[in-house]
């Protein structure tokens, strides 16, 4: 159990320092950001529709050997058959990823990553989250807190 605990602990403070990848566009509450990606995710599934692809990596076979030993007695190893291998991806994946950032593109938005901000600005920054995308600046980063909840913050 404590291992668990500090396995989420450690993914917390992983998550508080990564970048966070957004599509942005100044003055937009973060709502109707979100929503306009989602239309756009749908947009892009109708029109680019899943095409699993299957790949087979074909199986080996080890053919049985003999193995003798200083006094000369001998056994024999079986062979083994390794099973063939079946992969399935979906090869409209990249596609589909290309269709909804044009959509976003499109209304406006542009995707982008902020970086973490230094655990000092972090700390002296009062909990809060972001509503409304505000103007960037070179300097801005995002405090993240719990709950997956961010605040774009300019020092």
């Amino acid at each position: 159990m404590k291992q668990l605990v500090l396995a989420f602990g450690a993914a917390g403070l992983l998550a508080a320092c990564t970048p966070l990848g957004l599509y942005y566009k100044q003055g937009v509450s973060v709502q109707t950001a979100q929503d306009a990606e989602t239309v756009c995710n749908v947009k892009a599934a109708r029109d680019v529709p899943v095409r699993n692809v299957t790949h087979v990596i074909p199986g080996k076979q080890i053919a049985p050997r003999k193995q003798c030993n200083s006094n000369g007695l001998c056994h024999m190893t079986p062979g083994v058959i390794i099973p063939p291998e079946f992969v399935t991806r979906d090869a409209n994946a990249e596609l589909r990823r290309k269709a909804a950032d044009l959509c976003m593109r499109q209304k406006g938005y542009e995707y982008l990553r902020l970086p973490a901000c230094d655990p000092a600005i972090a700390k002296a920054t009062p909990e809060g989250q972001t509503t409304r995308l505000p103007r960037l600046a070179p300097n801005s980063c995002v405090v993240r807190s719990t709950g997956g909840r961010w605040q774009i913050v300019t020092p």
